[in-house]
């Protein structure tokens, strides 16, 4: 009996630590001989996350934290995940750490970058592999007393404020907000009694456009019905006799012109032929008063100094009517 009940015991133990085993290895998350999917994620911390916790993918648990540690650099936390399948993961995949329940447990969802573009998820390189696994940026959610502690950041804040404002809005500053409340009240009805007079103007120079505008459509009614009998008048045939008779005295006068010109012409040649016998006569008259030739033989003689004189006034006369009357001695004929 004794030999049985060791026996019994023996068994009892042998079975426990068998199951204390295979719980072990279950928590832990053993293998079992299947094959799973490695995924290195980049974080600035980790919060609270352990080895263990579980990975999720559209509210699906589909895999879990094998190891965080901690980059040689110092800048980043390096977590390796373990999928339990091969996944298509969106092209700007990330993982957001955030709390699981209230108990402390945490978790790791893969989501997709543009539906949390709030988030300073680590920038990690698209396709980045490493270990032949591949990479991708992580952000982690504040967790209870990081959202404590910025709680009771803010509570001082705002009792910063609170002291400030009680500082700022005492008796004086409430009596004068009461008197500007008070200004702005005259100023509001100041400014409805200007809008009521411009509004009034308003009306006064619209009803001044409308008649300038009456005016101005009286005015194109006349000018329409000057425009109809000038057009009346033009599309007479008597016009075109006129403009006939009008071309026919232009070149009447052209020729008129014409022929004064010409006759210009003639009056300029005889006027320089006067000049030319002026001159002869000068030099004549000068070679007179010396006494040379039969004419100035003449002069020296007292006896017809006189009549010489006579005549010479006469010629005098004579060629200054010349040039002051040509007409007298030049007879032209226009027509």
């Amino acid at each position: 009996m004794s030999r049985a009940r060791e026996v019994m015991v023996g068994v009892v133990i042998i079975a426990a630590v068998a199951v204390g085993i295979v719980g072990t290895l279950w928590l832990k998350g053993a293998r079992w001989g299947r094959v799973v999917v490695p995924l290195e994620v980049l974080f600035s911390d980790v919060a609270q996350l352990s080895p263990g916790n579980g990975v999720k993918f559209r509210g699906v648990q589909v895999g879990r934290v094998a190891d965080i540690a901690v980059e040689p650099d110092g800048q980043a936390v390096r977590v390796t995940l373990e999928l339990d399948t091969e996944l298509n993961l969106p092209e700007d995949a990330a993982v957001l750490l955030a709390p699981e329940s209230f108990f402390g447990d945490w978790q790791a969802e893969i989501v997709s970058r543009r539906l949390f573009p709030g988030f300073a998820f680590v920038e990690v390189p698209p396709g980045t592999i490493r270990d032949g696994a591949r990479v991708l940026g992580g952000y982690t959610l504040p967790e209870m007393s990081r959202l404590t502690a910025s709680a009771e950041e803010i509570a001082g804040n705002l009792a910063t404020l609170t002291d400030r404002f009680e500082v700022a809005f005492n008796d004086s500053t409430a009596m004068n907000l009461a008197r500007a409340i008070e200004n702005f009240g005259h100023v509001s009805s100041d400014l409805r009694t200007l809008v009521a007079q411009q509004s009034t103007i308003a009306m006064n120079i619209t009803t001044s456009v409308d008649s300038a505008v009456a005016e101005i459509e009286a005015s194109s009614r006349v000018a329409r019905r000057s425009f109809e009998r000038i057009e009346r008048i033009l599309s007479d045939p008597q016009i075109d006799s006129i403009v006939g008779n009008v071309n026919t005295a232009s070149g009447d006068a052209a020729r008129i012109v014409a022929d004064l010109a010409e006759s210009s012409d003639e009056l300029a040649a005889a006027l320089a032929r006067a000049d030319s016998a002026f001159s002869r006569l000068d030099r004549l008259t000068a070679q007179v008063a010396a006494g040379e030739g039969a004419l100035g033989r003449l002069v020296t003689d007292s006896t017809l100094v006189v009549r010489t004189e006579d005549a010479l006034a006469q010629l005098t006369f004579l060629l200054q009517d010349l040039r002051e009357n040509p007409r007298r001695y030049v007879r032209l004929s226009i027509f």
